[in-house]
């Protein structure tokens, strides 16, 4: 994280930024994940990992790429790398309570390589609140990770503003 620019609201400035964000979260993890990192398609999921520990490979959508602060990035890369060392099953395979878990775990890597949780956690609830058979509710799995973490919502809420001032400047 040093020398480079507070990463908390401004999109990545390439794919190489990415895949260093992705190389910093895989090492905090503490485990040997061989990874990859490869552009999905558009349309397509945001992000999602196939395959093992031993050999994975997340795909990010295009779009999102450019678009999702650099921040963001580090703890959707947690969640998945998450899914690989727990061994939380595909996406298709879960359920809420897994996703919590990925959600949980990824959040430990990001903020153990540095990157910001309450960022993060702000700028999810400036998006839609998805919810999904699989996954649940985007917002309340931002409270279940702010209770687990000590984060306040006011802190949350705080960076939710910041980054929509953010966006809207740019």
């Amino acid at each position: 994280m040093q020398g480079r620019p507070d990463p908390r609201y401004r999109p990545p400035a390439n794919f190489g930024e990415l895949q260093t964000i992705a190389g910093e979260v895989a090492r905090s993890s503490g485990k040997k994940i061989n990874w990859h990192l490869r552009l999905g398609e558009n349309p397509g999921p945001l992000v999602r990992i196939r395959g093992t520990q031993a050999d994975c490979t997340i795909y990010i959508h295009p779009l999102a790429a450019k678009k999702i602060p650099a921040n963001t990035w580090a703890f959707l890369f947690g969640h998945e790398f998450a899914h690989v060392t727990e061994r939380l099953g595909a996406h298709t395979e879960t359920n809420p309570n897994v996703e919590l878990k990925a959600d949980i775990t990824g959040a430990r890597y990001a903020t153990a390589a540095g990157f910001r949780l309450d960022s993060f956690l702000g700028w999810v609830l400036t998006e839609p609140n998805k919810q999904t058979s699989s996954h649940g509710s985007l917002h309340r799995r931002v409270d279940e990770i702010a209770k687990r973490f000590g984060i306040h919502q006011n802190a949350i809420r705080t960076q939710a503003q910041l980054y929509s001032d953010y966006r809207a400047r740019h």
